[in-house]
């Protein structure tokens, strides 16, 4: 009996240990399971990242920050263009006497919801602390919102919001399994080359779906580009950057300079808005202040052991100790010498600013590529710029411009004289006084015996006078989006000599001609946002078309006036945009003159020529690129259109060789309609970026081939 129960024990053993293999089994699987629920898939986190993001970008509504700034500079590679190259503006911070050198600054930051910022250095030391040096620091940075479109201060775009998915693609890295909380590492990479696209990549935690750490890189013309942000940890910085690690790698003509940026961030006075939908407005805040009036240079040893949140390498010690030792006396002779002849390069190369107390002072530089167009039809263009600035009583100013210019294809000058008193910041009231000298034009007598006698239009022959003009113009907003003006033209048009008297049949006797014309200007742009510099407006954008109606009545015999007649234009032009780099402008207008009673000249406000560009942010539209400024005088009405699609892929970008160095491309159509000109019909394309922007159109008159023109203009 005994036995058999023994036995019995012993066949029911292995059922036992089969079933509590079975039981541990279907508990790991379960376990797994419920781990494995936890774990989402790609396209739910980054909508969960991007929904969230939305969120974060408005939930900040003021806060104070103390931040620190160490900036090391190691020059790799140079030769003897190195010590010209800090002429070229805000471009790169290097050292001209040494390979290595440091910058260390304590600054505060304001910022107010939604846009309002102000940075002020607060204190500097280092073997580099002159004023240019220091703008060169990566301030505007320091304030960014990694749950922004773009950085301040930056020309790229971020990747966590819903218009990014266009340009990036996203992929899931690996996933760190914590008790609380789930966190995913995602890399996102552009999705083509193209220099305001970053790559990297960004640790997300789940339920909350805020970044913990953000590292990205990009690569520009001369420039690789690679920064790291950290985010806070309690409830108050966990939306925003605490500490910054900047990498600068510059490589050009031959040198090569790294700039490294290592900052914190101390928070105090936080606020965080509430759950209610912010208030519908279109004033978005304040510009971007960095106040650098002064350098607060400040070498207590002590105060920076208090201040400093990073402690120095040994290199950065020594750099200081090597400070300390060397003898300036030895090289006060040649210093002088090489500042000078530096100082004199600087100048002849780049714009040169002056300021003291209220009155700034600024002169184009004489060898500024900035000052220089080309165009194939035009030729050469140069220009030199002059301003003058003195700041009032409530933040009124006086602006006195000066600028002139030379065509050298045309052999002709221009030139003008103004000062701009704005009297009223917050309502953009300004008053203005103008003399120059204006575009050849025609009188509307000569243009009639011309076309009569040999039945053509102008566009062969030369202009018959030249303008020289005085303008008067008070402007006034009425409410937001709405400016009201009025003003005086008083043109004094001289006939130029020309062997064009000759052909007629009839000698024809040209007399100076005079022109008091009284205007009014309206310009409406509905839902118009602005940002305020103190009471200063500033119009940003509007998500309506911009109109504009300007009326001009000749008015006879007041100051030798001779002629009467009125002239109308109507203009609408707007910038649609698409996402974060596709957007197309649009310019539409028609004018003409009426009720002319006697002699008139064609010159019109909104068709007019633009020798040194500066419509649509020099990107060329707006205007015609292949038409003779003959064209423009030579009819007593006009209807143009012209349209200019941007966007950041079409042609070159498709190229990896040449990708890097377009930012964007430009695609251009533009149509005019002349009484004498049926038809005339632009197409171009065209590239930019941060230098220079480049195009090439060709025109058809009829639909017949007329003739190809290209242009380049720089930006610095």
């Amino acid at each position: 009996m005994l036995k058999r129960k023994k036995l019995y024990i012993c066949n029911l053993l292995p059922m036992y240990m089969k079933l509590k293999i079975i039981i541990i089994s279907i508990f790991f699987s379960i376990s797994f399971l419920v781990k494995s629920i936890g774990i989402l898939p790609l396209d739910t986190v980054m909508n969960r990242v991007m929904n969230c993001a939305e969120i974060y970008n408005s939930k900040i509504k003021s806060y104070e920050a103390e931040v620190y700034i160490k900036a090391f500079i190691d020059t790799k590679k140079k030769n003897f263009l190195y010590k010209y190259t800090n002429s070229i503006p805000n471009f790169v911070l290097h050292d001209l006497k040494n390979n290595q050198a440091i910058i260390e600054t304590v600054n505060k930051i304001r910022f107010i919801a939604p846009n309002t910022f102000y940075q002020d250095v607060n204190y500097v030391t280092g073997t580099l602390t002159k004023r240019k040096d220091i703008a060169l620091l990566p301030l505007k940075f320091l304030s960014m919102d990694l749950y922004d479109e773009t950085v301040p201060g930056e020309n790229f775009y971020l990747p966590l919001r819903k218009q990014s998915e266009t340009y990036y693609n996203y992929e899931i890295e690996s996933i760190i399994e914590e008790e609380e909380n789930n966190l995913y590492t995602v890399i996102f990479t552009p999705k083509y080359k193209n220099p305001q696209l970053l790559k990297g990549y960004f640790v997300v935690e789940d339920k909350t779906w805020r970044v913990l750490r953000f590292n990205a890189k990009r690569e520009d013309i001369f420039i690789n580009h690679t920064f790291e942000v950290e985010t806070g940890t309690d409830s108050l910085t966990n939306l925003l950057p605490i500490k910054f690690n900047i990498y600068q790698s510059y490589k050009y003509l031959g040198n090569h300079v790294i700039n490294t940026f290592q900052a914190t961030l101390n928070y105090k006075n936080v606020e965080i808005n509430g759950t209610s939908a912010p208030e519908n407005t279109y004033h978005l805040g304040v510009m971007y202040r960095v106040r650098l009036d002064s350098v607060p240079l400040n070498n207590d040893e002590v105060l920076w052991n208090s201040l400093r949140t990073i402690p120095l390498t040994s290199k950065e010690k020594e750099i200081y100790q090597r400070k300390k030792t060397i003898n300036d006396n030895d090289s006060v002779v040649e210093n002088k010498k090489n500042n000078a002849a530096l100082g004199f390069a600087k100048n002849i190369v780049i714009n040169t600013k002056y300021k003291h107390k209220s009155t700034a002072f600024a002169l184009s530089g004489l060898l500024n590529p900035a000052m220089a167009g080309y165009s194939t039809i035009d030729g050469f263009t140069y220009k030199q710029t002059l301003n003058l600035s003195v700041d009032l009583e409530r933040q009124q100013s006086i602006k006195v411009k000066a600028f002139a210019g030379y065509l050298f294809k045309a052999k002709q000058f221009r030139y003008e004289v103004s000062g701009v008193w704005n009297y009223e910041p917050w309502k953009l009231g300004y008053f203005s006084i103008a003399v120059g000298q204006g575009n050849p034009t025609y009188s509307s007598k000569f243009r009639k015996m011309l076309q009569d006698s040999i039945q053509q239009d102008l566009s062969s022959f030369s202009a018959r006078y030249k303008d020289n003009y005085v303008r008067i113009f008070n402007s006034i907003e009425l409410r937001n989006g709405l400016e009201f003006g009025t003003g005086i033209d008083y043109h004094v048009r001289q006939p130029i000599q020309s062997e064009l008297a000759m052909m007629m049949v009839q000698p024809i006797q040209f007399k100076t001609q005079y022109h008091f014309e009284p205007k009014i200007k309206i310009n409406w742009t509905p839902g118009q946002y602005y940002v305020t510099d103190g009471i200063q407006k500033v119009y940003v954008r509007s998500d309506y078309p911009t109109f504009k109606l300007e009326y001009a009545q000749s008015l006879r015999n007041v100051m030798k006036s001779n002629s009467l007649y009125s002239r109308v234009e109507f203009d609408v032009s707007q910038n649609i945009r698409f996402d974060l780099m596709k957007n197309l402008n649009y310019h539409i207008g028609i004018g003409g003159f009426v009720n002319q009673k006697d002699e008139y000249f064609n010159d019109f406000s909104f068709f007019a020529k633009n020798y040194f560009p500066s419509t649509w942010g020099d990107g060329f539209g707006g205007g015609f690129a292949n038409l003779p400024y003959k064209t423009y005088n030579s009819s007593a009405f006009y209807a143009q259109a012209h349209l200019m699609y941007e966007t950041p892929q079409f042609l070159l970008t498709q190229i990896p060789a040449l990708s890097n160095g377009v930012a964007r491309e430009r695609i251009y159509l533009s149509q005019l309609y002349l009484p004498h000109k049926v038809s005339f019909t632009e197409i171009g394309y065209g590239i930019g970026n941060k230098f220079l922007n480049a195009a090439i159109f060709m025109a058809f008159d009829k639909w017949n081939y007329y003739n190809v023109n290209g242009k380049i203009v720089f930006l610095f």
